[in-house]
């Protein structure tokens, strides 16, 4: 058939060159990109597969960079340690050196020094390393809390207040006074220890009524012939009971320790009755401030009149800027506390202890009281105590008992039984922080014991066994703006959850210890994350000194902070093993997922270039047929045209 209206074979050839032009588009694309599958009308259910192995691949990129990141924590958090265990090992020996015996006080004095600038670049490290912002050791605390239990310090003199030392040089002498005169006013210089016997005679032969002693020396009693080896105890300054009867009267002066330090006080009175009120003063109603008692050693006996403290046994006076480090142990029902054992009636007589600093160990038993600084006391503001204080019933970090404590720290141990506070065991308390660890029975808090609080941090752990709570273990009590972490415990009082305790404005400031790595591209977190940790507890490092370096207990508290390191370095070094096979596994999934991928979606640079000329020839010879067609058509209609022409 001829028509000149439809030419099929220009179609044909039109179809064919059609065809081929998009093959060999496709081959250039394909040659060009190196993918056989450019586009999902390539290969649907290939391309689809592709895609999620594409998305895998760059799961698996940043998988490995998360583990990279992983190491390198774990690197920075082990050379980190690695200086603290070095300063460990060093502190370690400067206290077997101390134990010796064959170091005078001076030498004593040299080794503690370094002692303690070592423990103060242990702190530093603890509380600084940092990787990439991340807090390593110290960790787990929200420091952005500045408006409650603001951490307190001392100043390089050793206080909490600076102090501007009076020149006793133009005062007149307790040497110079009449033992058998009575005073009532003036200002007296106390330079010797001599002098300082003379006063504790004169106060307790109810001679010293009023007037103020200024000491202006440093005074070392061991030098003096006082100390265990010779078994002599010092007499207080006041008041106190021996096994003939009560003898002398109370100290109703005033005493500016003015800076200086008194060191290696010691006393025994173990024997029952034998002393009632115990410390450097035994009963005062003046005023005691600016004194440093250093390397005390107190031992009281078991009496219920008994108050024992390191500066002041009866405190019915004023104590204020005190620093003390040492051991302080009361005995049977005994009010005891690290800078003032304080009175059984002390609303009464409106006593209080402020600014003042203990370090050490603080122990009795009984019901009477038991406190860092002081076991029973009327007000007690902005003191700071670091060590442990155990005891029965009535057991706190600050106070045993106290109507008010204000302002204070406390960090270290707290355990008793009934009444066992972090701050105080009974006693509303404003504005603290205790950070370490209490225990008891029976009425147990982070804070207090058995009553409120406001505005106090509590950071550390918390157990009991009836009665427990994170700020208090009272039954009914307020606790407002308080904040806490690192505990477990859930109760933030005795009765947290009942209408009898009123609580509001708590905020848990818990940052987690753990960081999990994203480390698979898989959805179960199971096996697609690896969980680690840099935390560290070092909560002993603050008391780690507390009964001073030649003490036996020294040597075991280091040894106890180089196993903790020890042991996590062994945590460390398994976590890096860890993140090393996961890197391992990584390298193999994503080779094995590349190979796949190339399977799938390479394009066969032989095959594609053979198709690219294969379809270059069709198009070539579908473009001569096409112009072919169209001539050849109209050339055998016309040829038609012209025969029937001649026909007719």
């Amino acid at each position: 058939m001829l028509s000149i209206r439809t030419n099929l074979s220009s179609f044909i050839a039109q179809n064919s060159m059609r065809t081929s032009t998009d093959k060999l588009n496709q081959a250039i694309e394909r040659m060009t990109t190196g993918s056989k599958i450019n586009h999902a009308k390539d290969n649907a259910a290939n391309y689809s597969i592709s895609t999620n192995m594409q998305t895998r691949m760059g799961a698996l990129r940043v998988a490995e960079d998360n583990a990279l990141q992983g190491l390198e924590m774990m690197s920075s958090t082990s050379e980190n340690l690695s200086l603290i265990e070095e300063k460990l090992v060093r502190m370690r020996a400067l206290a077997v050196q101390a134990q010796s015996g064959t170091y005078g006080t001076k030498s004593l004095n040299a080794l503690s020094a370094e002692a303690d600038s070592l423990l103060n670049e242990i702190n530093r490290i603890n509380e600084s390393a940092t990787y990439n912002g991340i807090k390593l050791f110290n960790t787990g605390k929200d420091n952005s809390v500045t408006n409650a239990g603001k951490e307190l310090e001392l100043n390089a003199q050793g206080f909490l207040q600076d102090i501007v030392r009076r020149d006793t040089s133009a005062m007149v002498t307790v040497e110079s006074l009449d033992e058998n005169v009575a005073i009532t006013s003036g200002t007296y210089s106390i330079t010797t220890v001599e002098e300082l016997e003379k006063l504790a005679r004169m106060t307790n032969n109810g001679l010293i009524r009023g007037g103020e002693f200024v000491l202006g020396a440093d005074l070392d009693l061991k030098a003096a012939g006082y100390g265990q080896a010779t078994g002599k105890s010092w007499q207080p300054i006041g008041a106190y009971y021996y096994s003939g009867g009560w003898k002398g009267g109370d100290f109703k002066a005033n005493f500016d320790g003015n800076g200086h330090t008194i060191s290696n006080l010691y006393m025994n009175y173990t024997g029952g009755n034998e002393n009632s009120k115990v410390g450097l003063f035994g009963t005062s109603y003046g005023t005691i401030k600016n004194l440093k008692l250093t390397n005390i050693n107190i031992r009281g006996g078991s009496y219920s009149g008994n108050c024992i403290g390191a500066v002041v046994g009866y405190n019915a006076g004023k104590v204020e800027n005190c620093s003390v480090t040492g051991v302080v142990k009361g005995g049977q029902d005994v009010i005891t506390g690290g800078v003032v054992g304080g009175n059984s009636n002390p609303t009464y007589h409106g006593s209080s202890v402020s600014n003042c600093y203990f370090k050490g160990e603080v122990s009795a038993t009984g019901v009477k009281g038991v406190g860092g600084i002081a076991g029973a006391e009327n007000q007690i503001k902005n003191c700071l105590f670091s060590g442990n204080v155990r005891g029965d019933n009535n057991v706190g970090g600050v106070a045993g008992s106290a109507t008010l404590v204000e302002s204070s720290n406390a960090s270290g141990r707290i355990s008793g039984n009934t009444s066992v506070g972090g701050i105080s065991a009974s006693g509303t308390a404003k504005n603290s922080f205790f950070a370490g660890s209490v225990s008891g029975q029976d009425k147990v808090g982070g804070i207090s014991g058995k009553s409120s609080s406001t505005n106090c941090i509590f950071e550390g752990s918390v157990s009991g066994t009836t009665n427990v709570g994170i700020f208090s273990g009272g039954t009914s009590v307020t606790i407002q703006d308080g904040y806490y972490y690192g505990t477990s415990l859930s109760k933030l009082s005795a009765t947290a959850d009942d209408t009898a305790s009123t609580v509001s404005n708590i905020t848990d400031i818990t940052i987690p210890t753990d960081y999990t790595l994203q480390i698979a591209s898989s959805g179960d977190e199971a096996t697609s994350t690896i969980s680690c940790t840099t935390y560290i507890d070092f909560g002993g490092l603050k008391d780690l000194l507390s009964s001073g370096l030649e003490s036996s207990s020294s040597i075991e508290k280091i040894d106890n902070l180089i196993s903790i390191a020890s042991l996590k370095q062994a945590e460390l070094g398994m976590m890096e093993q860890r993140l090393y096979s996961v890197l391992d596994e990584i390298s193999t999934q994503y080779e094995n997922l590349v190979s796949s991928h190339s399977t799938i979606k390479d394009a066969d640079m032989a095959k594609v270039s053979s198709q690219y000329i294969q379809q270059q020839i069709l198009q070539d010879a579908s473009a001569t047929l096409l112009a072919s067609t169209q001539n050849i058509q109209a050339q055998n209609v016309l040829g038609l045209i012209q025969s029937l022409s001649n026909l007719s």
